[in-house]
């Protein structure tokens, strides 16, 4: 019978990379949905660009890999397959760990909201068409916000606050209610106050909080994997030596 230390650590092993096979197919199919989305809505705004969501694809095949190598590993006590189980994990962790490190310098030093601006003014100034329009008013809508730092920008402007500053308004098609709604939302000022500057930077901040802190947990699920693998097929090969030594001594006595 095996010690119960190693069916303890297999027991956990396995446990851990079934949540990472999970895991994986869950945010591989996020992010085949988002691309399908990206190039069927070229002008609807996603959390997260193509390329980063071919790398995150990517990066996730190679976690469900490296969790299908570690349970027939566990399963089936192999030590060469448990060595290879943690060198897949010890790249993938350290791909996560330059990424992130890199992610955070990139953004902190391209931070600003210059392009969001532009964005707005060009909008507002230029007319490029109904899909830049469009775009901004989805926008606005969406995220409940009106200009970039408030209502005011559209008086600076010298610009009529847009119908999709208003809750009620936007909603409805074009017509006399929606011009009523809109503007009895003018005359009241029940229109958006707040700037979808500000109201964006919380989303991504609120978004960047949840990433950081699910990678971070699952690099240490990760680091854990490592170690009890390495450490599950080097007790994996003392058993045996000591069984194998037990059988030559029990056959020369």
């Amino acid at each position: 019978m095996k010690p119960r230390s190693i069916r303890c650590i297999k027991f956990f092993l396995t446990l851990f990379n079934i949540v990472f096979i999970l895991f994986a197919l869950v945010l591989m199919a996020v992010c085949v949905i988002n691309m399908r989305d990206k190039k069927s809505k070229p002008e609807k705004q996603l959390m997260l660009s193509y390329g980063v969501l071919s790398f995150l694809l990517t990066l996730t095949f190679g976690l469900l890999v490296a969790a299908l190598l570690g349970c027939i590993g566990a399963l089936r006590e192999n030590i060469k397959i448990l060595y290879v189980h943690a060198c897949f994990l010890i790249f993938i962790v350290s791909v996560e760990m330059i990424v992130g490190i890199g992610g955070a310098v990139l953004s902190a030093w391209m931070g600003g909201s210059n392009d969001f601006r532009v964005q707005f003014y060009k909008n507002s100034t230029v007319d490029d068409g109904v899909n830049q329009v469009m775009l901004w008013d989805n926008l606005q809508s969406e995220n409940q916000c009106c200009g970039v730092d408030g209502p005011q920008d559209y008086a600076i402007l010298e610009r009529e606050i847009p119908v999709s500053c208003c809750a009620r308004a936007h909603p409805l098609r074009d017509g006399r209610a929606r011009r009523h709604l809109h503007s009895a939302c003018l005359a009241e000022k029940t229109y958006y106050t707040n700037g979808c500057e500000e109201v964006m930077r919380q989303k991504k901040a609120f978004k960047g909080t949840v990433f950081i802190s699910t990678g971070i947990i699952f690099s240490l699920l990760e680091i854990v994997c490592i170690i009890l693998a390495i450490y599950m097929a080097r007790s994996i090969r003392g058993e045996r030596r000591r069984l194998q030594q037990s059988l030559q001594a029990h056959f020369e006595s």
